[in-house]
């Protein structure tokens, strides 16, 4: 059925509706207010097959740079996601207080990388391992392919089994090579490091770093001096050269090894897994709908497929609705999907799908229908994305039939409205 027979009903519905609402009666409270013609409401319901105009889905989010904000994860032959951090500045000396020179770092002890983790979302429950590696490089070191190779034996610069137990703090310190660090120093060179995660045996690991608040540092002692202070390295990048945001970006990245899938096909919208991906929806909603009625129920309704991906496909994922602020004008989808409104802000509570199931779902949007009548439609593009909290992050996805697959299962509209009424003395 066209769209424009759908919106005739609509509007032939609503009609009816405004010259039969004293017959039908509405068990519960849905009276008007005290100047209303009468206290009856009548309800009526209808589905918008084709509201969802424009469908896509777009990945690689957060993009480099974004957050710090990074999950090790290791997930046998599905998942696999390390880590990249940058110290490319590296003290030479220290000075002693009262001297008026500095002297020059000829010795390092108790070098330890430190780090904090999201001890709630995240917590390990098993023992776990993290190894450190150098992975200074000097061909192309931005590239996937070019760093994981120099995760290897030959290159370890620390190792360390915790326990559940040594989680209980958010603080984790991992030992480095003393004279790795020396060598660094004294040859003024780069110090790369790449952290990965393993389980006991080949169990799946996981642990969240919370680089935002605090970047992962290495601290050092540079004399056997009690007095002189040890000294702490931050992160900072050197490449790629000429490119100071992406310089900025590099200092702790994301290095995917295994589980980031490609675009999926036009007939499938993807939200989460390791690709970063998000949905985004734009609707075409009859005047009426808007204008002349009152919605009392707004449910965008998606047919759920099997996730592509065969990583964590038990995990619940979070999805949010969030709004798309920018001018209806706007004609980049991708960059539009960058200017949302936060979440839970505009009434619109999260959901959570499992990954491997599939099926009937729905999303609640009225609380984002009376915004948009309020914002009018000169003043707002009426689009939402689904996006998870962790995008990138997570391997767990969801997947949705698209505007472009079987047209039984395509994303439709459904509302629950009551007409407007007038207001008089009774």
């Amino acid at each position: 059925m066209s769209d424009r027979i759908l919106r005739g009903a609509l509007g032939a519905l609503l009609s009816i509706g405004i010259f039969a609402a004293c017959s039908e009666q509405v068990t519960g409270s849905l009276g008007c207010p005290t100047l209303c013609v009468d206290a009856s409401a009548a309800l009526r319901d209808t589905v918008l097959l084709g509201a969802v105009s424009v469908d896509s889905t777009f990945v690689g989010f957060p993009r480099i740079g974004e957050t710090r904000d990074l999950t090790l994860l290791t997930q046998g032959d599905t998942a696999d996601v390390r880590l990249g951090v940058h110290y490319d500045t590296l003290p030479s000396g220290y000075r002693i207080t009262g001297a008026l020179t500095d002297s020059l770092i000829r010795r390092v002890d108790s070098a330890t990388m430190i780090f904090v983790i999201d001890t709630l979302g995240t917590k390990p429950t098993v023992p776990l391992t993290i190894d450190a590696f150098d992975i200074d490089t000097t061909v192309t070191d931005t590239l996937t392919s070019t760093i994981t190779p120099l995760f290897r034996a030959g290159r370890l610069l620390g190792s360390r089994t915790f326990a559940a137990g040594d989680f209980a703090s958010d603080t984790v310190r991992l030992t480095l090579s003393n004279a790795a660090l020396l060598s660094k120093i004294r040859d003024t060179t780069r110090l790369r490091i790449g952290l990965q995660v393993r389980g006991t045996g080949t169990g799946a690991a996981r642990l969240r770093i919370l680089g935002n608040a605090f970047p992962p540092r290495i601290r050092f002692r540079i004399s056997a001096d009690t007095t002189v202070h040890p000294d702490t390295i931050f992160p900072a990048s050197s490449t790629p050269k000429g490119d100071l945001y992406q310089q900025d970006a590099f200092r702790f990245f994301s290095v995917v090894v295994k589980g980031r899938l490609p675009q999926p096909a036009n007939d499938r919208l993807v939200v989460g897994g390791l690709s970063g991906a998000r949905t985004y929806l734009r609707f075409d909603i009859p005047p009426a709908v808007l204008d002349s009625v009152t919605v009392i129920r707004a449910s965008l309704l998606l047919t759920q497929l099997k996730g592509r991906s065969t990583a964590a496909t038990s995990d619940s994922v979070s999805i949010y609705t969030q709004p798309v602020l920018s001018a209806p004008a706007f004609s980049d989808l991708f960059t539009a999907s960058t200017f949302l409104g936060a979440p839970g802000a505009f009434g619109v509570d999260s959901v959570r799908f499992a990954a491997r199931d599939s099926g009937a779902r729905s999303i609640e949007l009225v609380n984002l229908f009376r915004f948009w009548r309020a914002a009018g439609l000169e003043r707002t593009t009426r689009a939402i994305v689904l996006r998870t909290p962790l995008e990138g992050n997570i391997p767990g996805e969801v997947d949705f039939v698209s505007s472009r697959g079987p047209a039984a299962l395509r994303p439709r509209l459904r509302i629950t409205y009551v007409p407007r009424r007038g207001f008089g003395i009774p």
